[in-house]
């Protein structure tokens, strides 16, 4: 009798021991929340899904602000508990706030200065701008940077000199602080090429840039590709080039930038998190819902000439 009480004592301190390891187990490789399971749950993982609590604030790029506001809609729905504010402002604000301590993440189209050399660089995906026009203006979808340029220095200042019908033309830019302004100076105008012109707008919001190019007569602006597309306005080809993935991935279409998310030395907790989690599978399916490309699509020497 106490022989087969000591076996079933026994018996129950492993059937216990195994309970606790396949806890364990369970909270060391679920997805945390209500998430999918078998996710890493490793902070610092690229793509790892691993749900933090508390609270965060991004901002900066307006190019980049859809993709991280569906992003952290996303994690956030998975993860209660989690709060992901994504704040505007532009790239120079975006890098001189997170540099200053005030957001958590500084979004941005271009690199963070060499006098920023406490952030720290999170390359999440490629982002396509495109150049868009007016409906007024008719006989333009196509311009070379050489008319671009004319263009955007004041030199041509009637559709006519184009190719186009007798409209005049209002350019509708983006402010000094913009990525998407030293993108598009960088990469199509050249460099040190200032912006210029008689009849000029300008605006430190992408959504506003198409507004003003929807109801100005002769407009022409530029914006990431996404905002774009869903503008219904014209989007012209540059050099003959399309805007779209496979012409940017090999840098054949040039109208394009690498998007950065900083952070004040290495990412930790919720900032940390959602950056993994914008290189998930979710995230990349919302990067390409908005017509962004991963990093790894681009060919090296397209990253290259926009090192």
């Amino acid at each position: 009798m106490l022989r087969s009480w000591r076996v079933a004592l026994m018996l129950g301190v492993v059937l216990a021991m195994g309970l606790f390891v396949s806890a364990c187990g369970d909270s060391s490789s679920g997805s945390g929340g209500n998430g999918t399971s078998g996710a890493s749950r490793q902070l610092g993982t690229p793509g790892a899904y691993t749900c933090v609590q508390g609270s965060i604030t991004a901002s900066g790029s307006t190019a980049l602000a859809p993709l991280v506001q569906a992003v952290a809609k996303d994690y956030q729905a998975k993860c209660s508990g989690s709060s992901i504010t994504v704040n505007l402002g532009g790239s120079k604000t975006g890098l001189s706030q997170v540099e200053a301590g005030s957001v958590q993440i500084g979004n941005s189209d271009i690199p963070a200065s060499a006098s920023q050399s406490d952030l720290v660089n999170h390359q999440v995906a490629v982002v396509i701008f495109a150049l868009i026009l007016n409906s007024k203006v008719t006989g333009v979808t196509n311009l070379t940077t050489t008319q671009i340029k004319a263009i955007f220095t004041g030199q041509d200042t009637n559709c006519k000199q184009v190719g186009g019908n007798n409209v005049k033309i209002v350019l509708v830019n983006r402010p000094a602080s913009s990525g998407t302004r030293a993108t598009f100076q960088k990469y199509i105008l050249g460099g040190g090429t200032s912006i210029s012109g008689p009849s000029n707008l300008t605006t430190d919001s992408t959504g506003t840039v198409v507004q003003n190019v929807k109801q100005t007569d002769g407009a022409i602006g530029y914006v990431s590709l996404g905002a774009a597309k869903s503008s219904g306005l014209s989007i012209l080809k540059i050099d003959g080039n399309d805007a779209t993935a496979n012409m940017a991935k090999n840098n054949t279409y040039k109208f394009w930038n690498v998007e950065h998310m900083y952070t004040k030395g290495k990412a930790s907790g919720l900032a940390q998190a959602l950056i993994d989690y914008m290189l998930s599978d979710q995230g990349k399916q919302e990067a390409a819902n908005l017509s962004f490309v991963p990093v790894s699509d681009m060919t090296a020497d397209a990253l290259s000439a926009h090192a």
